[in-house]
């Protein structure tokens, strides 16, 4: 076998180790955030709606705006600080990605005030995940 054979094979076997470790990459930045859900986010009342998605661990709630879960969340909330207003209905015409009926839902964090707007099943999911009980409280239930 001459050295030129070789060294194909060898570039062929780095190229496939490559192409499965890229796949690998990108399949577990998707998969580890299958669980989000998509939402809209503003900063406050006259600021314009921003596409994004919310995907909740164990601790925290992370908001990916655009690019999804390429980039970085440009949010993380605690969900000991999050707290919830009175959701209100919207017109779901300027957020055709959000399932109706659209609520929008002042929050607070630490201070600092914003809005989401969600699909009423992910609202109804999203507040149950925050009133519970997070994990690791001794939470004795006699």
């Amino acid at each position: 076998m001459d050295t030129g054979a070789i060294l194909l094979i060898v570039l062929t076997v780095v190229a496939a180790v490559l192409v499965v470790a890229i796949g690998y990459f990108a399949f577990s930045r998707l998969s580890g955030s299958a669980h989000g859900f998509p939402c809209a986010y503003r900063a406050d009342e006259s600021a314009d709606w921003e596409r994004g998605l919310l995907s909740y661990k164990a601790g925290r709630l992370d908001h990916f705006g655009r690019g999804g879960p390429f980039r970085g969340p440009q949010h993380h909330w605690q969900r000991v600080a999050l707290n919830f207003g009175i959701a209100r209905t919207i017109e779901g015409d300027d957020l055709p990605w959000l399932s109706a009926p659209v609520l929008a839902v002042p929050c607070e964090y630490v201070g600092d005030r914003f809005e989401l707007a969600l699909g009423l099943e992910h609202y109804t999911a999203l507040r149950a995940w925050v009133e519970s009980v997070p994990p690791g409280w001794n939470a004795n239930v006699a």
